[in-house]
């Protein structure tokens, strides 16, 4: 069987819930069996991911969407399953349609992740923009000197972020390349952050302009991973 990607587990309870609910009208027969849901789960496991990335790139081309990101539509997607589920009462007709779930989606994933910005001081992971790593090939190259390589087709940001720096603050060490271009950069004589011999230690990341390098705690609370900031 092929293997699940990120996120795999949320789609899959997120479709086996939203079935299980949809199914069920009041005063009726339920029209869906328990192991109905359990397969709706199991293919939204494997299909949700890969589709929802190509929404992801779809809705980044309409102006007023391109800044929601996939962590601000989880939180919306929780907001509307709590919203239609919790005030529900078994033999009772739907007290929230389904279109006010829709709304109340809507606003949390515009909403929240700024608010939670500007209440911890950082930037959340709902606000976070995905990385491009994979456009850039780094190199070893004089003693403390790291080399970046941009491989991809469009314009890339590079940044090397030190033991120090956090978000919401870019990495000091950064630099935009065009496809084929090279930067050079100094880790200053410290490790790379991995846990557990070097929590602290520098970390790399790629970004899609104007996004910006940073990085970030992982969530154990030990150990860096390179982020990329929303335009600043």
């Amino acid at each position: 069987m092929p293997e699940l990607m990120d996120g795999a587990i949320f789609f899959g309870f997120f479709a086996a819930g939203f079935s299980w609910v949809l199914a069920k009208r009041s005063g009726e027969r339920r029209r869906l069996p328990f192991w109905g849901s359990v397969v709706i789960g199991v293919l939204a496991a494997y299909i949700g991911p890969p589709v929802f990335g190509m929404a992801q790139d779809v809705w980044r081309t309409v102006p007023g969407l391109r800044e929601i990101t996939g962590g601000a539509v989880i939180l919306g997607l929780w907001a509307w399953f709590v919203a239609i589920t919790l005030f529900e009462r078994k033999g009772q007709p739907r007290r929230v349609p389904i279109w006010a779930g829709v709304v109340i989606a809507m606003i949390t994933a515009l909403v929240l992740p700024p608010l939670m910005d500007r209440v911890t001081g950082s930037y959340q992971n709902a606000s976070l923009r995905s990385d491009v790593n994979g456009c850039v090939r780094w190199t070893v190259d004089d003693g403390t000197l790291r080399q970046a390589t941009n491989i991809c087709d469009y314009p890339v940001t590079v940044g090397l972020c030190m033991p120090g720096e956090k978000n919401p603050a870019p990495c000091d060490q950064s630099s935009t390349l065009t496809p084929g271009a090279m930067a050079r950069f100094d880790s200053g004589g410290a490790r790379q952050s991995s846990l557990p011999s070097s929590p602290d230690g520098f970390t790399m990341v790629a970004c899609r302009p104007p996004h910006r390098p940073s990085r970030t705690l992982s969530v154990m609370g030990r150990g860096y991973g390179g982020v990329c900031l929303p335009e600043g």
